[in-house]
């Protein structure tokens, strides 16, 4: 499946407060919550929550599906991310060295 995050890979983690724009679009002034900002609303998930598709949908949690627009105006009531280290298989035996 596609990964919405992966996008934003190699992105500079940016907030509101920074005085220097990291992104392009602005997003980090623009929107909620700190994130690794390149284009807006690929992924969010510092956003607010949401109940309905309103106007501050742009405000809430997005995770964009590739090949579907309506993604976008999907709601969610809880998000997870989970962080582990890149030598995950590794450390768990599955990876051989």
């Amino acid at each position: 499946g596609y990964d919405a995050l992966s996008y934003h890979n190699h992105a500079k983690f940016t907030t509101k407060s920074w005085k220097e724009v990291r992104d392009g679009d602005s997003c980090s002034i623009r929107l909620s919550g700190g994130w690794w900002f390149k284009r807006c609303n690929e992924a969010n998930l510092n956003g607010y929550h949401s109940t309905s598709n309103s106007s501050i949908r742009a405000f809430s949690i997005t995770w964009h599906i590739e090949g579907n627009i309506e993604s976008y105006y999907y709601t969610y009531h809880k998000v997870e991310m989970k962080i582990r280290d890149a030598d995950f298989g590794f450390c768990t035996g599955s990876l051989k060295s």
